[in-house]
């Protein structure tokens, strides 16, 4: 499915008439450092075209997650993690734009300032980072934390109760028991479960059954998985962070999966050669100047991950070492 077709940033032309202006304007003193401009100019980069899978690759510094932010901050795509900004980087989007089906709207706006349109493509978008993901993981350890904590309160109650002994060495047993006014009742229903079940029981009986406990890449792909449920726009930004070579695997296939079945549009920046091989996958290699389209073969770091594994694989280094650790 494709909800956003094109994605058009400022020209050379129009970003030298910002700088001008700014230049020129009281106080300005960002002159030389007005990121996000002064970046795509220089690539080459001005159209973007979408497929249902598109995916900007490029090494540290490329460009890459400030893409995914410029285009998520003009489709107002719903987020929750912070990005990256600066004094410029709004009007940097405005000057912006883009287009999408005709089913779907982002540009039309009320006199109030709101989208006009139910068909609203910012209602939609959402953005995933490994932010979200490393949120959610500390959420799943505080929980976990919490629960081992109670444990040990329980496991404490339970001896307190069933241990206790009094000064002639008898168990703490309640002599007696008023049903009106409730005295004793608790404490003796207190010692009756605390004789009956053992400490492993008698926790499973308190706080449940125990759940297994997943590592930090497969709740990683949990969380992924469950984010993206719904039939819409996934801007993903290095969804590969924490995840295992067969992780990555399995998060490529449920893109696919989404892209094809699920009506769902991937937006992606990523290093992970899985994501990269995903089939049909439009990549845009913003390691090439110009910035230009590139089949999975030829990406230089798919090559680098080739001959690694294959002097590996074989038993040998590079003649020049370049490959040996």
């Amino acid at each position: 499915m494709i909800y956003i077709t094109k994605f058009i940033l400022p020209s050379r032309e129009t970003e030298e008439n910002y700088r001008k202006m700014f230049c020129y304007s009281a106080g300005a003193t960002y002159y030389s450092t007005a990121y996000p401009f002064c970046i795509f100019p220089e690539k080459g980069l001005g159209l973007i075209e979408f497929e249902p899978v598109t995916i900007f690759h490029g090494g540290n510094g490329s460009g890459k997650s400030t893409l995914l932010n410029v285009i998520s901050q003009r489709l107002k795509a719903q987020r929750e993690a912070p990005y990256n900004t600066s004094v410029h980087m709004d009007a940097y989007v405005k000057l912006c734009s883009f287009k999408t089906d005709l089913r779907w709207c982002g540009e039309e706006f009320s006199l109030t300032g709101m989208r006009s349109s139910k068909y609203d493509i910012g209602n939609i978008t959402r953005v995933i980072t490994s932010d979200d993901i490393f949120k959610s993981l500390l959420a799943d350890r505080i929980k976990r934390e919490q629960i081992l904590f109670k444990a040990d309160m329980l496991i404490q109650r339970k001896r307190k109760i069933f241990e206790e002994k009094d000064t002639e060495g008898n168990l703490q047993r309640p002599r007696y028991l008023n049903f009106e006014t409730g005295e004793n009742v608790d404490k003796f229903s207190d010692f009756v479960e605390a004789s009956k079940y053992s400490y492993s029981q008698y926790l499973k009986k308190k706080l449940g059954k125990e759940e297994r406990g997943f590592s930090n890449g497969e709740t990683s792909f949990l969380q992924i998985s469950c984010l993206m449920e719904n039939e819409g726009v996934y801007i993903l930004d290095e969804p590969e962070n924490s995840l295992s070579p067969e992780m990555q695997y399995n998060l490529a296939q449920l893109i696919a999966y989404m892209a094809r079945y699920n009506n769902c549009q991937i937006i992606m920046a990523t290093h992970s050669p899985f994501l990269l091989g995903i089939a049909h996958a439009k990549i845009y290699n913003l390691d090439e100047q110009p910035v230009k389209t590139s089949r999975f073969e030829e990406l230089e770091s798919v090559r680098f991950y080739h001959d690694f594994l294959s002097e590996r694989l074989n038993g040998k280094n590079a003649p020049d070492g370049s490959r040996s650790l």
